[in-house]
């Protein structure tokens, strides 16, 4: 193997690992329900109160789950928006 073979190779093969290594997008369970939860919580609403909300609609996720999504959204970004 000549040396710009092996180094094609190589360029190869790092495209392949770094293209596996990019995270995929999987849509959160909690997307179609996003302006309620941003509005729900700028209004006072604790995480609590957001995971029963949530449940009453057959949405069963944790109290960390929703603080996770929620503190990663642009609009939620300035403030906390309450308790």
């Amino acid at each position: 193997m000549a040396a710009t073979e092996a180094a094609d190779e190589v360029e190869r093969l790092r495209q392949r690992r770094q293209a596996n290594r990019r995270r995929r997008y999987r849509r959160s369970r909690l997307q179609p329900y996003r302006a309620e939860l941003v509005q729900l919580r700028q209004t006072g609403a604790s995480y609590g109160d957001l995971v029963a909300w949530l449940a009453e609609r057959r949405v069963r996720v944790q109290r960390s789950t929703v603080q996770r999504y929620l503190t990663q959204l642009p609009e939620m970004q300035e403030g906390d928006g309450g308790a």
